[in-house]
């Protein structure tokens, strides 16, 4: 079973290339919540992530940030590489739900790369791309320090998707050919862990007013992959 997630990524006004993400679904946003920055530099993509669920909010791994997919005006091929990268906080969540934290993670443990024009930053990857970790390593919501009491099977003492970045977690990446002008289309969250690249149609012009719809691939696998247990590579 694979379930789409709609948010809405509002595009900031002016010259700066500095895009907010936000998704929020479900009832009072209960499943995803996630807010971030996209940002174009000289060379480089800068994304910025938080998921915003609450400790008693998590349940499934399915409701874990594990890729973004995304499109950039005057990038057309070339490696890209992942530079700078840390989360302010970590988490291994045991039995019950009780929460070890971890403390920051610096590197990450994410990849980056691209199929095609899309360019991707991951620890369940698509396109050939290989992350050093993974399944673990996906962002989780909560304080990464106080129990995770609705923490199912996929999460709690669950060996393979231990430990999980929390807090703000950021990812440089270098990207040929972009520059401060560069503009972004058709950015995807992908949850879960199961890899799930979109199938883009041709890059869009913004829409007016200055917003479009984000899709994020979420409660992937709720029934099927996202609970399974995965072997390290």
């Amino acid at each position: 079973m694979a379930l789409a997630v709609f948010g809405i990524l509002a595009l900031a006004q002016g010259t700066a290339q500095a895009d907010p993400i936000s998704v929020c679904t479900g009832v009072g946003c209960s499943q995803q919540n996630v807010t971030g920055l996209i940002v174009a530099g000289n060379g480089t993509v800068t994304i910025t992530l938080n998921n915003n669920l609450t400790n008693a909010q998590v349940q499934d791994v399915s409701q874990n940030i594990s890729a973004v997919y995304f499109q950039v005006s005057g990038y057309n091929g070339g490696a890209v590489t992942l530079g700078a990268n840390s989360s302010t906080a970590s988490v291994s969540v045991g039995a019950g739900g009780s929460a070890t934290p971890g403390g920051a993670q610096n590197p990450t443990g994410w990849g980056a790369g691209h199929g095609g024009n899309v360019v991707t930053v991951c620890v369940i990857c698509a396109f050939g791309v290989v992350s050093p970790e993974g399944p673990d390593r996906t962002i989780i919501g909560g304080d990464a320090t106080n129990p995770y009491p609705g923490a199912n099977g996929s999460i709690a003492n669950n060996g393979p998707h231990n430990p999980f970045l929390a807090g703000t977690v950021t990812f440089v990446l270098n990207v040929p050919g972009v520059t401060t002008e560069s503009t972004f289309s058709n950015v995807v969250i992908q949850f879960g862990t199961t890899a799930n690249p979109p199938e883009f149609i041709p890059p869009q012009e913004v829409p007016e007013p200055a917003s479009m719809l984000l899709l994020g691939t979420g409660l992937i696998g709720v029934a099927a992959g996202a609970r399974r247990r995965f072997g390290k590579k």
